[in-house]
């Protein structure tokens, strides 16, 4: 016997004709209004027990008790608020994508979401953000609860991977509406049709043929060869190595520094860009880490006085914004890396190996 039918309706979801409608009474347009709500109840569910935990922890030490796990509930807090603020950027369409060759034969076999695992005999090559597609697979997976199936085929020049539910069932006002933020599962279905679409895919949902629901997504296929993720640096290459971290907000600037130096790099820090051109004639520095945004001097302009007198030193832009000018841009006759606020330690090291590698 299959698994019971889950009907959802927009009733079931909370959400009313009313809340269905372009515009509200005050001239808000629904959809805005129902993302600003949204994105701040979750925030706020995200950042209440960071804090909590953050005061319960400050009293542990101290008392001279050992708040590893008060902090490890502090890290899972900013990692919810930064999923969500990831969910936005996506939704948004500017979501930082780090594309490489995916197989996705591979991609879902890995994902252990589906109950049955249809994959192509042969390797299924898009080019994309592994990390991005993952998020997608594990939404839609989340969003059917109960998958009963998940199928790779290709049909040049498209990639097709569908999740299917025979348990789920969308009815017609819902699934008009399924993509917009908060309507179903928050940000997080509406972040993943941005993530396909950024990819140049699509994303449907369709009544599938033998019952429920089906999430279709079309990829480009790629082919060639993929380029590795590098693995951080090891802690002795990471000794030898000098950073000029360019950053004009100091709790931002300290926490990056702290995160660097506990890997073994050596920090020599500027609050500006004027600061940093000054610091670079006078320090052999490896790497220049520096935020796009700032006051005066931004990140491109101090990048591009800087190699005015080291054109071969690499340069990481870093930045809470994805839609900046500089971005888009090369410097010099070079395209710069770039690396997304917020992120962690790993996230910084492995981009730092990238750039020097």
């Amino acid at each position: 016997m299959g698994p019971p039918e889950r009907r959802i309706t927009a009733a079931a979801l909370g959400v009313d004709a009313s809340a269905m409608e372009p515009i509200r009474p005050d001239g808000t347009p629904e959809a805005v209004a129902r993302l600003a709500g949204g994105v701040a109840h979750d925030l706020n569910n995200a950042l209440l027990p960071l804090r909590a935990y953050g005061e319960i922890a400050q009293r542990m030490t101290d008392r001279g008790e050992d708040p590893s796990a008060e902090i490890g509930e502090m890290l899972a807090a900013a990692d919810r608020a930064t999923a969500l603020m990831r969910e936005l950027l996506a939704f948004a369409g500017e979501v930082v994508h780090r594309p490489e060759l995916v197989d996705l034969n591979e991609l879902v076999a890995a994902s252990k979401a589906g109950a049955a695992v249809s994959i192509h005999p042969e390797p299924v090559l898009v080019l994309a953000d592994r990390a991005l597609l993952e998020s997608v697979l594990a939404t839609l997976s989340g969003i059917a609860q109960g998958v009963a199936e998940l199928r790779v085929s290709c049909a040049a020049p498209a990639a097709r991977l569908v999740v299917h539910s025979a348990a789920l069932e969308l009815d017609d006002e819902t699934r008009a509406h399924l993509f917009e933020p908060f309507v179903v599962g928050g940000l997080a279905l509406a972040g993943a049709q941005g993530i396909v679409t950024q990819s140049g895919g699509t994303i449907a949902v369709e009544s599938a043929p033998a019952g429920g629901t089906a999430f279709v997504i079309e990829l480009p296929l790629a082919s060639g060869e993929g380029r590795a993720q590098p693995e951080p640096l090891r802690a002795m290459e990471a000794a030898s190595l000098v950073v000029l971290l360019v950053e004009d907000d100091d709790a931002v600037r300290s926490s990056i520094e702290r995160m660097l130096a506990s890997d073994g790099y050596t920090v020599v820090t500027a609050a500006n860009g004027e600061d940093a051109v000054l610091l670079a004639g006078e320090v052999r520095a490896d790497l220049v880490l520096t935020d796009v945004a700032m006051r005066g001097l931004n990140g491109r302009e101090t990048a591009e006085r800087i190699l005015e007198t080291q054109p071969a030193l690499p340069v990481l832009f870093m930045s809470g914004y994805t839609d900046d000018a500089a971005l888009r841009r090369s410097v010099g006759d070079r395209v710069t890396p770039f690396l997304q606020k917020p992120f962690g330690a790993e996230d910084l090291t492995r981009a730092i190996a990238d750039v020097l590698r």
